[in-house]
């Protein structure tokens, strides 16, 4: 990973939460009452929207870094 590289950590965010939701499809199957309809509304929506956020403001940073080393990168003129 490159310094202020956001990508890779970002991935690795978004690989973990997608297998959480794909794992929590299936849980949901064997348990489904009134507790875990409170857990997903008390932990998992609020988790996912939270990182939606996250990743927004991630992009923007990334961006911004990206900016800033073409801007402050190496001179390369002789």
């Amino acid at each position: 990973m490159r310094i202020a590289d956001l990508t890779t950590g970002t991935g690795q965010l978004r690989d973990a939460l997608e297998m959480l939701r794909e794992s929590w499809s299936r849980t949901t199957a064997f348990w489904n009452d009134a507790n875990s309809r409170n857990f997903e509304e008390q932990h998992l929506r609020p988790l996912a929207s939270d990182a939606a956020s996250a990743f927004s403001a991630i992009d923007q940073l990334a961006s911004i870094l990206q900016q800033a080393g073409r801007e402050c990168g190496p001179d390369e003129s002789p």
